[in-house]
């Protein structure tokens, strides 16, 4: 059975932000993460760059997923990413950087997970993105 974790809660953000690291209980078989954003309503030159990182010790972290950017005018919408521990794939990672928009890395692992998030504003300072992170983890 999936255990459910709330890596960001569904809140108005205005601001860059990294949640908590959350122990989903060692290496898992599988995650899918589900991002929903339920409103974006000001300007289009606003975005939202959502990501997931993992961590192997809750220090040393490493990006997994980036969300597709959302701009600041953009529509609710629902994206889920899976990290599957059965593709490991064969080329190693550059984990140096973050992945591109709307990629998966699902051979990078840890323990730990966490959501993070860069908002830029426009210019105005009126930018704000209400949006939640959920982990299922099996």
């Amino acid at each position: 059975m999936a255990q459910q974790h709330t890596l960001a809660s569904s809140l108005a953000r205005t601001a860059d932000g990294t949640g908590s690291g959350v122990l989903v209980g060692g290496y898992r078989r599988r995650v899918l993460v589900v991002f929903s954003v339920t409103a974006s309503a000001h300007e289009a030159g606003d975005t939202l760059d959502a990501y997931v990182d993992v961590s192997p010790d809750g220090n040393l972290w490493v990006n997994a997923v980036h969300f597709a950017q959302q701009a600041g005018n953009g529509a609710a919408k629902t994206e889920i990413a899976v990290l599957e521990s059965a593709n490991p794939g064969t080329d190693t990672v550059n984990v140096t950087a973050n992945a591109a928009a709307g990629k998966v890395r699902p051979a990078v692992w840890g323990k730990f997970l966490r959501a993070r998030w860069v908002i830029a504003d426009s210019g105005d300072a009126d930018s704000s993105h209400t949006f939640s992170v959920v982990a299922f983890v099996e």
